[in-house]
């Protein structure tokens, strides 16, 4: 008999510095069961949205909000507005810790975390990130990370 593996819980990331990409890359590496598709900056992550084959909805999607071309405050406002995405889980990233920052993201329904300043905080943030999913997507996560 044949086990096979649950399914992947996609995150989408948009960030266009290459280091936190690879840290967020590196953090969420120790769950098997998500998948982390990473975008050079929000245009990239909108397009693939608005394009995706078969119409796979993340679980999360985490935005920089300074970006080059399109802030990342542009491109939450943008994907609220795609057919599907109204009620995905959203979290703009930064390292900004100015309070209007977080009080735009929850007018768009999204949440809010500040980029860590140390590499040993980022494991502790991918728990904060995933807390910002669906009830039903955290516990597959968690069981899957329990076996």
């Amino acid at each position: 008999m044949t086990s096979s593996l649950p399914p992947k819980h996609l995150v989408l990331y948009a960030d266009d510095d290459q280091d936190d990409i690879a840290l967020v890359t590196d953090a969420f590496s120790e769950y098997a069961n998500i998948e982390l598709k990473t975008f050079p900056d929000g245009i990239a992550l909108l397009n693939h949205v608005r394009h995706q084959p078969g119409n796979v909805k993340p679980c999360l999607v985490m935005i920089d909000i300074n970006m080059p071309k399109m802030n990342g405050k542009q491109v939450l406002v943008e994907l609220r507005d795609i057919s599907g995405y109204e009620e995905v889980p959203v979290v703009l990233f930064s390292t900004s810790t100015l309070p209007s920052e977080a009080a735009f993201a929850a007018s768009f329904n999204a949440g809010f975390v500040i980029k860590p300043l140390y590499y040993d905080h980022l494991s502790s943030v991918a728990e904060s990130l995933i807390e910002h999913c669906t009830d039903e997507v955290k516990k597959r996560i968690k069981t899957y990370q329990e076996k």
